[in-house]
C-alpha cells in the first residue's frame, strides 16, 4: 500500500514539474513574440517619422536650390542692363549716325553709369556728424537740411540771421568718397564715423546743383537719413524762433520767451547835411508840383 501511495505522489510531482515547465516555456514564448511585436512597431514608427523628416529636408533644399536660382537670374538681368546701357550710343559718329562700341567692362566700372538720367552728380564735404555719424552707403536717400548765413534786412544789412531750412527731400547718394558700391558692412561704417569730415557724392536735377554750391557756400550743410521705402516728400517751413515756439505751444502748450527783435533805427533828416545830394523834381505843364 506504501509503495503505491509513494507512485501516485511521485506522478502528482512529476507531473506538477511537468506543467510548471511547459508553463514557463509558454510563458517565455509569449514575452518573446510580444517583444518582437513591440520592435516592429517601434521600428515602423522610426521610418515613418524618418521618412517625414528626410521629405522635410528635401523641401528645404529644393527651396533653396529655387531661391539661388532667382537670384542668379536676377544677376544675369541686371548684367545684361548694364551691358545695354553701356553700348548705348552717347554720340552719334561712323556710318548710319552709329556711334562706335565701346568695352562693356570699363563702361560698367564708370561711375557715370551710376548716375540716374536726368540727374548730375554732385560731391560736398561734410563733416562726420552731420552726414548720421557716418552711417551713410551708396544707395540710400537723405534730406539735405541747410543753415544757412541770410544777409540782414533794414537799416544794417552788415549782420546775419542763421535760419535752418530742408533744401532738398529724397535725394540719392551715389558714393561715399570714392565708394559707390553698397556698403553694408560694419567696420566700413566705423571708419567712417571715425573719420573728421566725408565727401558725399549726391544725384541732383541741374538746378538743384546750382541752389546746393550756393547754400554750401553760405551755410553748413547737414543729411538726415530717410527709410528705404518712403518716398513721400512734405511742405515744411524755415526753422526759426518762431516756428520753434509754435511748434511747442502747440504739441506741448508751452510758450517760449523769444528774444526781442531789434528795431530798426530812425533818423531825421537835416536839411543842412542834405544839401548837395541828389534828389528828383516833378514838373507837369510846366509848373513843379
Amino acid at each position: 500500500m506504501m509503495n503505491i501511495e509513494n507512485k501516485k505522489q511521485f506522478a502528482s510531482i512529476s507531473l506538477a514539474i511537468g506543467l510548471g515547465l511547459v508553463a514557463t516555456f509558454l510563458t517565455s514564448h509569449y514575452v518573446q513574440s510580444s517583444i518582437k511585436g513591440q520592435a516592429k512597431d517601434m521600428a515602423k514608427d522610426y521610418q515613418k517619422k524618418n521618412a517625414a523628416l528626410i521629405g522635410e529636408l528635401e523641401l528645404v533644399k529644393k527651396q533653396m536650390r529655387q531661391v539661388v536660382a532667382q537670384q542668379e537670374d536676377l544677376r544675369k538681368k541686371q548684367e545684361q542692363q548694364q551691358m545695354m546701357v553701356a553700348n548705348l550710343p552717347s554720340q552719334p559718329g561712323g556710318p548710319g549716325g552709329k556711334a562706335p562700341k565701346k568695352d562693356p567692362v570699363v563702361e560698367m566700372n564708370s561711375f557715370s553709369v551710376k548716375t540716374p538720367p536726368g540727374k548730375r552728380a554732385l560731391t560736398i564735404m561734410i563733416d562726420s556728424l552731420s552726414a548720421v555719424g557716418g552711417l551713410i552707403s551708396p544707395g540710400d536717400f537723405v534730406d539735405v537740411l541747410s543753415h544757412l548765413e541770410v544777409p540782414g534786412r533794414g537799416v544794417d544789412t552788415s549782420e546775419t540771421d542763421t535760419v535752418t531750412t530742408i533744401l532738398f527731400q529724397n535725394i540719392q547718394v551715389l558714393a561715399v568718397g570714392t565708394n559707390f558700391q553698397m556698403a553694408g558692412k560694419a567696420p566700413q561704417y566705423e571708419a567712417q564715423s571715425k573719420t573728421r569730415s566725408l565727401n558725399i557724392t549726391l544725384a541732383l536735377t541741374p538746378e538743384e546743383v546750382g541752389l546746393m554750391s550756393f547754400a554750401q557756400q553760405n551755410g553748413q550743410l547737414q543729411l538726415s537719413l530717410r527709410a528705404p521705402a518712403e518716398k513721400e516728400t512734405w511742405n515744411l517751413q524755415v526753422a526759426s524762433w518762431e516756428s520753434l515756439a509754435d511748434f511747442v505751444l502747440e504739441h506741448q502748450g508751452t510758450e517760449l520767451m523769444l528774444p526781442k527783435q531789434k528795431k530798426p533805427v530812425i533818423t531825421s533828416i537835416d536839411e543842412e547835411t542834405e544839401e548837395g545830394k541828389p534828389f528828383i523834381q516833378i514838373f507837369r505843364g510846366g509848373r513843379e508840383l
